[in-house]
């Protein structure tokens, strides 16, 4: 092959390589002009209305928890087995949905659900480690200093978690208000 040809094969393929990059560009932004009410709507429909339904089954799963709370062992595998990583599957839900958000004001609200429900899981896993002290500690007459100042710093961090976590739904609350009113 002569070095004009070779030369125009280049040219050739190097044109293609833009076109396909402009057309992904034009896609890009075609996707990219959805209004904050429609994207909203999406977005209450994919993400708030899936998470509401699961906000039931958590309820009545941290209900279950607490009916067997005087078994620590059973609560203990409850907890890490059924409750932490049913909200983890919450969780995803939102996570999956953030790279696909196209206005500030859907991915702001994402990220606070995110980080409400990321502050759950965090109270949650502080649930299941003072759990797992009632479990080491169910058939010992006495507790330790160390074990109960250990479980009070636990419950103490878990109340901080409570209050973040209060916080986070007043400010979630806020943004669903004002996107509801922009409509």
């Amino acid at each position: 092959m002569n070095k004009q040809a070779l030369f125009l094969k280049f040219t050739f393929m190097a044109i293609l390589a833009c076109i396909l990059v402009a057309c992904n560009n034009v896609n890009g932004a075609e996707s990219q002009n959805i209004s904050v009410e429609k994207e909203f709507e999406e977005y209450r429909k994919n993400v708030f209305e899936p998470l509401d339904e699961r906000s039931f089954k958590i309820a009545e799963m941290l209900n279950h928890y607490t009916s067997i709370i005087e078994q620590p062992e059973e609560a203990h595998r409850y907890m890490e087995e059924e409750v932490i990583p049913f909200m983890e599957e919450s969780r995803k839900i939102a996570s999956d949905a953030h790279d696909g958000l196209v206005n500030e004001e859907i991915r702001e609200l994402n990220d606070t659900t995110i980080e409400y429900l990321n502050l759950t899981l965090d109270s949650l896993h502080k649930s299941a480690e003072l759990s797992a002290i009632d479990v080491d500690t169910a058939n010992v007459d006495t507790v330790t200093e160390e074990t109960y100042q250990k479980a009070v710093k636990i419950h103490e961090e878990n109340m901080e978690l409570q209050e973040k976590i209060e916080r986070t739904g007043v400010e979630m609350d806020r943004q669903i208000d004002a996107l509801v009113n922009e409509q």
